[in-house]
């Protein structure tokens, strides 16, 4: 089928992208970079080049499309604003004609999950500041959902993988100061997945048209264990250092206090439509995602 992906060659949107294209699907990629068209073509993909901001640079393709996938964002102080019109248009362009959209959220809109697991169907009525949005953006997303619509959210645990991702500072920090630096006394808990199969995912949901919420994650862990996992690959023999949380905040505001939460995710919904993470976990494949790393 003809899919748009928004933030196609993002660090999530270009596996969603790539994956989406090996299956034979009609990947039409938004990218706001000019320069990034080359890669889109590369895997397959026919690039758009358009603004999130600028609906009108991209609504004929979003029109165009039998599904939606949206994995762009805007890390700003208008993320929030820029992500709803973002929505608004994907559904305006869905009118009249049958369509399947696949909304990105995160983990972070679980809040504090405690010892977990939070499975799909969890409350979201305590996200932290930097998701305090999400849950309202979610809600617009399911509640459009139609005979002639199937609206799905997913959800991603910490994300890793490739060149970048979740596990990027435990490397660089690893690499420059000899420690995987972490935030907070790192006995909180993670929920890892890799990219690849975040991406699987995706065109699982896309293709049946699934519905409704989909969490995908590996088993959580704690972030000093992730933190000695990751210093361990990039040669520095485990060694990790905590940054107090007064002096995140000072370094990162409110994603300080995101990075402390027990993350801890359950895959209910997501493993009964098939789903399994199919990459080793990160502590056990610690190595090869480091070969993976670039900086």
């Amino acid at each position: 089928m003809r899919v748009l992906v928004t933030g196609a060659t993002g660090y999530i949107g270009s596996a969603v992208a790539g994956e989406l294209a090996a299956a034979g699907h009609r990947v039409v990629g938004l990218t706001r970079a000019p320069e990034k068209a080359a890669m889109l073509e590369a895997m397959g993909a026919e690039p758009v080049v358009g603004d999130l901001r600028d609906t009108d640079s991209w609504a004929g393709a979003a029109s165009e499309s039998e599904a939606l996938v949206h994995v762009a964002a805007e890390d700003s102080e208008d993320g929030p604003a820029v992500d709803r019109m973002a929505v608004d248009a994907l559904l305006a362009s869905t009118a009249g004609a049958p369509r399947v959209l696949v909304y990105t959220s995160g983990c972070f809109i679980l809040g504090d999950t405690g010892y977990g697991p939070a499975n799909e169907d969890a409350p979201v009525d305590h996200p932290p500041e930097r998701a305090a949005w999400r849950p309202a953006q979610e809600r617009r997303v399911l509640d459009a959902d139609a005979p002639g619509l199937a609206t799905s959210v997913i959800r991603p645990g910490m994300v890793y993988g490739g060149e970048d991702g979740a596990f990027a500072d435990f490397f660089a920090s690893a690499e420059d100061e000899g420690a995987a630096r972490f935030v907070g006394d790192g006995t909180n808990r993670w929920s890892p997945v890799y990219r690849g199969d975040v991406a699987r995912l995706y065109r699982m949901v896309l293709e049946r048209a699934g519905r409704g919420v989909f969490h995908c994650a590996e088993a959580a862990e704690r972030v000093d264990a992730l933190a000695a996992a990751a210093s361990r690959a990039a040669g520095a023999g485990g060694a990790t250092v905590a940054t107090p949380l007064a002096e995140a905040r000072r370094e990162m505001g409110a994603l300080a206090d995101a990075l402390v939460l027990d993350q801890v995710m359950g895959c209910a919904r997501a493993r009964a439509f098939g789903w399994a993470p199919e990459h080793p976990p990160f502590i056990e494949s610690a190595d090869a995602v480091y070969a993976e790393y670039g900086r």
